[in-house]
């Protein structure tokens, strides 16, 4: 650790928590902070594209438990 790192700590250290929130609250950054959301966009879109598109109990339930069972197997398997 450098000299002046070592003094920055000392300062640091006898700052009370107000003289360090108004600091905190002067001090800008012109860092953007944005969050990836692109795979939980993902996510609901196949979520989206599976609710739409299986079967619903009651329209045909034959085709409901089919379905079911397909999925349930594949899960079992190791596939999905």
């Amino acid at each position: 650790m450098s000299d002046i790192e070592a003094q920055l700590n000392e300062l640091i250290a006898k700052l009370s928590p107000e003289q360090i929130k108004k600091v905190l609250t002067e001090v800008k950054t012109n860092v953007r902070t944005s969050v990836d959301t692109s795979r939980r966009q993902n996510s609901i879109r196949k979520t989206e594209l599976y609710f739409a598109n299986a079967p619903r109990p009651k329209d045909n339930f034959e085709d409901y438990l089919n379905h079911s069972d397909g999925i349930r197997e594949q899960v079992i398997s190791g596939v999905l």
